[in-house]
């Protein structure tokens, strides 16, 4: 019966690759019967032996019959196929016969279920034949030869294959060997493998080659030499080495010699003599403005020297006349019953005068205040470095009766003279201190004071009693104080939060004097009780000003009842609100006045001022040309504006009114105080056509 062969090769039918372990080829061997032929696997057979068989043309076939000479036309294309395969593989180098051999268990398992596909249809196609035996006949090929190759030294080692496979084809090879290995037979007469295949000249000078190195390695004992060779090897075998960064060595250096030191960095000079000791160098931080001494400073002018002394000796005299004048009650409640249009009329016939006009302080004023006396006008006011300005406007004397003192170290953001005590200024700063110029003991005592490594700004205050003794100060960290004149020492009483950031004004109620408003640079305005603060925690405030959408600069209670409220904000806002029924329900806005209060970084920011004794009256800066004063009341229409083309030429940021008398001070940010008056505050005032020019002079730091 027909026995089918299958070895692999490749499925184009051209030279397998390289990297390929078989080669895949069908080749039909008819048996003699003639009843019937199947296909049956018969192993693995050697390429090499395909392909001498089909270089020969020869294999053990029974006598041609007629079915045998015309076999059907497919199993004609598989012949042919397959011989075309052999023929084309005969070109391959020697060494793929070893390799083809190395296949795997899979790959065998794969070519199975391909030899099973393909007999079902190998069976179906005979099933239509004749049934008669057909054969193949094969061309008789004529192999190019090659080059001889020297022999291998040893033969390669053979990879194990699957465990069916491998015995098949051992069998089969030692089968081959054992059958024609001693076979001198030539071409016509090729001996047949036990397996059933013929044996060609290549395949059998092949196989003896193998078994002459075989017997020749035997001779020499390579194997013992081999193991012994391992073993000595093995042993000897260096631990690997740690790949990448290797651990240091902990063995230290030897210490270089000590370097000699240069005679100038021993401060010698080039003889070898010592040199006095270097001066330490200044620290890289240095505090250009510190805190001035604690305790009482002496009421000394800083302009007046040599000759002028007796100048500043006067001044003091007439600073303690002074500070014994009062108000009289009756000018005050003039004042509180005037009405706007009655007002309206003496503000408008206030005018500036050239002598009306004076540099104050060297530097930008902060705050301002005007003296309560009635038989003089001085004006005094604060500047960048802590500098305090007074000046008699009608003296003549000296720097034109400008008397400049040096109290603080920073600006002095708030002045106001005591509401009793007329003979009292008081006074805060940025340096953190706050004093009292006393007129009558020619000194600048110390009130209150933070703790220097606190660095807290003091930023206004307020007086929280009628009489003038204790005082509520605003803070530069949020705070709010509550300072006794009358105490010793420069301690608050009490301390308690009040805002998040810095405190810009704080104000107190003139007749319920335990509520007080005050602003911060958080947009935020509260009011708030004192009787309910804590020292410690977030605060309850009575109501709060929500409606203001930047930096709030100022505000205040109206002085007369305190029913309204003036803030001034960087929204280019200035509000009104009706503080009337505090305590009962919300603060409600009453005037919105759309106000230009971009003053930049080198004027003081506006500060809008009630007018003293007065609830619906207030003045502010103004950044218009000309340059002016406006004049609002509480309906936020404007009244009057205090211009003059002449005199009045630059911006005043800081504005304040006589407590009584019709007189207004203008501050600007060059330490210049323009002050406009009504001719019968006094009769130095008046203007006369040949009044010599006054010639400001440069006041001494």
């Amino acid at each position: 019966m027909p026995i089918r062969s299958k070895r692999s090769l490749s499925s184009n039918g051209r030279n397998p690759p390289r990297s390929s372990k078989q080669a895949k080829v069908e080749v039909v061997i008819v048996d003699e019967s003639p009843s019937k032929h199947s296909t049956a696997s018969s192993g693995s057979l050697p390429l090499s032996e395909l392909k001498q068989r089909a270089v020969n043309g020869k294999a053990a076939r029974p006598k041609e019959t007629p079915a045998s000479k015309n076999p059907p036309k497919e199993a004609q294309k598989v012949l042919f196929s397959s011989s075309r395969k052999i023929i084309s593989s005969d070109e391959e180098d020697d060494d793929e016969d070893d390799d083809i051999e190395e296949s795997s268990e899979e790959e065998w398992s794969s070519e199975e279920e391909k030899e099973s596909k393909d007999e079902k249809e190998l069976s179906a196609e005979e099933s239509t034949s004749s049934g008669e035996e057909w054969g193949v006949k094969r061309k008789k090929v004529t192999k190019p030869k090659k080059a001889a190759k020297p022999k291998k030294s040893a033969p390669r080692p053979k990879k194990a294959v699957g465990k069916a496979k491998a015995k098949d084809s051992g069998k089969d090879d030692k089968a081959i060997v054992g059958a024609n290995l001693d076979s001198d037979s030539d071409d016509d007469d090729v001996p047949l493998s036990a397996a059933g295949h013929y044996v060609s000249e290549y395949e059998k000078k092949r196989l003896q080659n193998i078994q002459e190195n075989a017997a020749f390695f035997e001779s020499i004992d390579i194997q013992s030499a081999k193991n012994n060779l391992s073993e000595v090897s093995g042993s000897a075998k260096k631990a690997a080495r740690p790949r990448g960064l290797q651990p240091r060595k902990n063995g230290k250096a030897p210490l270089p010699p000590p370097r000699t030191r240069s005679l100038r960095l021993q401060n010698k000079n080039p003889e070898g003599a010592q040199l006095p000791p270097k001066p330490e160098p200044a620290p890289l931080y240095q505090n250009m403005h510190p805190r001035k001494p604690a305790g009482p400073m002496d009421m000394t002018a800083t302009n007046v020297k040599g000759d002028d002394k007796g100048l500043g000796d006067r001044f003091q005299q007439d600073l303690h006349r002074l500070a014994k004048t009062s108000i009289p009650n009756s000018e005050v409640k003039d004042r509180l019953t005037l009405s706007q249009e009655s007002f309206l009329k003496s503000a408008q016939s206030m005018t500036i005068a050239e002598e009306r006009l004076a540099k104050v302080t060297p530097e930008r004023i902060f705050s301002l205040a005007v003296h309560p006396s009635t038989t003089k006008m001085l004006v005094c006011a604060g500047d960048k470095w802590g500098r305090l300005g007074l000046w008699d406007v009608e003296s003549k004397e000296g720097d034109d009766g400008v008397y400049l003192y040096n109290p603080h170290s920073r600006p002095i953001n708030c002045l106001q003279f005591s509401p009793v005590h007329h003979g009292k200024l008081y006074m805060c700063s940025y340096d953190g201190t706050m004093r009292c110029a006393e007129f009558e003991k020619d000194v600048f005592s110390e009130v209150f004071s933070t703790e220097e490594d606190r660095d807290s700004l003091v930023k206004y205050f307020d007086f929280l009693s009628e009489d003038g003794t204790t005082c509520l100060v605003g803070l530069g960290d949020g705070d709010v104080a509550v300072v006794d004149t009358r105490t010793k020492g420069s301690e608050a009483e009490h301390l308690y939060p009040a805002h998040d950031r810095t405190i810009k004004t704080v104000s107190v109620h003139p007749t319920q004097r335990h509520y007080f408003v005050s602003c911060c640079n958080d947009s935020n305005v509260y009011i708030y009780d004192l009787r309910n603060m804590k020292k410690k925690g977030s605060q309850q405030f009575v109501a709060s000003l929500y409606q203001h959408s930047r930096s709030v600069s100022s505000a205040y209670f109206s002085p007369a009842s305190g029913s309204r409220i003036l803030t001034t904000c960087f929204d280019d806002r200035i509000r009104v609100f009706d503080s009337s029924t505090i305590g009962q329900q919300t603060v409600k806005p009453l005037r919105e006045l759309r106000h230009n209060n971009q003053t930049g970084r080198w004027l003081t920011p506006f500060r809008a001022a009630w007018v003293p004794g007065r609830d619906d009256l207030f003045v502010t800066g103004s950044m218009k040309q000309p340059r002016q004063i406006e004049l609002y009341n509480d309906k936020s229409t404007l009244l009057h504006t205090y211009m003059d083309p002449d005199y009045l030429t630059s911006i005043c940021s800081i504005n304040a009114f006589h407590p009584t008398q019709h007189l207004l001070a203008g501050a600007n940010s060059s330490g210049k105080v323009h002050v406009f008056s009504a001719s019968s505050f006094s009769a130095a005032s008046k203007k006369s056509p040949g009044s010599p020019r006054v010639v400001l002079k440069k006041l001494a730091v």
